[in-house]
């Protein structure tokens, strides 16, 4: 069956007017508590996508920018194109809970949609998950909250997890360029804990060695004392923002320690790391799940489509809400969309789709497979680190390699 496009309008009742406001990139989005804004089709086929994403609220930046990659996917706006006509559905849970869960049973009671996508944020998606389970709705959740996949064979997951990111960096690392040794210094935070956990765990599953610990909390920023130490690494994993690493790289230089590499993860990539960080950050290595500085025809397709329409340059926000989008859409295609269970099976059998960054699907967990950027800093510009490094392949909870997409496209 060919590619159909998708051209679609917004409507949206005089309430919602008044009670919404203006994005930069004139989307409107809806303050009501779980209040919808419809994405109708023109004609005919009765595709439903639900959508809960927080677009009012603090996450409301985050939600925008997904909703966009949402949007693209399922063709609202020219020149973006779907692979089926469908009416996306959409509800602000404002990155809360119990919105979200009541969003999940309007979305499946009421609109009868076929697929959800979202949420977004680690507390909603709990809850809007444990609801999407318990009404046999498929849910394809967009954030990066480890094990959510667990909560029932009706999740699936596009996010990009601390996890991937850590295992890929430290396989880089061990098998690419051969470090053993390995410190690491994270926020006193939840999310820098459990990083740390993590990076322990993949570096001794690697072979190598954390020679180093240390956490730091916002009103302790003197490391002296930890690098003051005398213990050598050859390399130094950072579970923090772009600004963090500008300071504790600078930190580094100023107690003469030199000839360390640098790791972190995605949310190292902004253009502001080579002014915050200097010489300091140069050669420093981190990864992401979506790039626009990659050689990839998809991604620079993606990125030249998107370009056209919103007038700004993609994220992975926006990549990942765009693949979720494409594999709801496949799986609503290939089963027309009135039973949970179906469109459940074709998701989870999918073999692939052309994605934002290339070939995408699920492994047998319902986690995204898709193509992972290893990136590096040079000059004043970040990189895509050139060379033949290919990530391991996924494997299964006994270690069995996992069937998977190429990721080469």
């Amino acid at each position: 069956m060919k590619n159909i496009t998708v051209r679609s309008s917004v409507v949206l009742s005089c309430f919602l007017l008044l009670a919404s406001c203006l994005i930069s990139c004139g989307r409107t989005s809806t303050s009501t508590p779980a209040s919808i804004t419809k994405l109708e089709s023109k004609s005919g086929d009765n595709y439903k996508i639900g959508v809960i994403l927080p677009l009012s609220g603090k996450y409301k930046i985050y939600g925008e920018s997904a909703l966009h990659g949402i949007e693209c996917a399922a063709g609202v706006y020219s020149p973006c194109n779907g692979i089926i006509k469908a009416t996306l559905v959409i509800k602000d849970d404002k990155g809360m809970p119990d919105i979200a869960a009541m969003a999940v049973e309007e979305l499946v009671d009421k609109e009868k949609v076929g697929v959800i996508i979202g949420p977004l944020s680690s507390a909603s998606v709990e809850a809007a998950a444990a609801k999407a389970q318990e009404l046999g709705v498929p849910l394809i959740s967009l954030s990066q909250k480890e094990g959510v996949t667990q909560m029932g064979e009706y999740i699936f997951s596009v996010a990009m997890t601390a996890r991937s990111q850590i295992e890929m960096i430290v396989d880089w690392a061990v098998n690419k360029k051969k470090m053993k040794t390995f410190a690491v210094i994270y926020p006193l935070s939840t999310y820098g804990e459990a990083s740390k956990r993590l990076f322990n765990e993949a570096v001794k599953k690697a072979g190598g060695r954390v020679v180093l610990s240390e956490g730091y909390g916002e009103t302790n920023l003197d490391f002296s004392g930890i690098f003051g130490k005398g213990v050598k690494f050859d390399a130094l994993f950072i579970p923090d923002s772009y600004r963090a690493v500008g300071y504790l790289s600078s930190a580094m230089m100023l107690e003469g320690i030199e000839g360390v590499q640098l790791l972190g993860n995605n949310r190292w990539n902004s253009a502001d790391i080579a002014e915050r960080g200097g010489e300091a950050v140069q050669g420093a290595v981190f990864v992401d799940g979506f790039s626009g500085a990659s050689h990839s025809a998809a991604v620079q397709n993606f990125i030249s489509v998107f370009d056209q329409v919103y007038k700004l340059k993609p994220t992975i926000l926006e990549s990942q809400g765009y693949d979720a989008t494409m594999l709801a859409s496949k799986a609503l295609q290939a089963t027309g969309g009135a039973h949970g269970k179906d469109v459940r099976d074709s998701l989870a059998a999918i073999p692939d789709i052309e994605g934002s960054t290339g070939s995408t699907g699920f492994d047998q967990n319902r986690e995204v497979i898709r193509r992972m950027f290893v990136l590096t800093v040079k000059g004043d510009n970040i990189k895509e680190l050139e060379g033949t490094y290919t990530p391991p392949p996924p494997r299964g909870k006994y270690g069995e390699p996992i069937q998977t997409p190429s990721m080469n496209r």
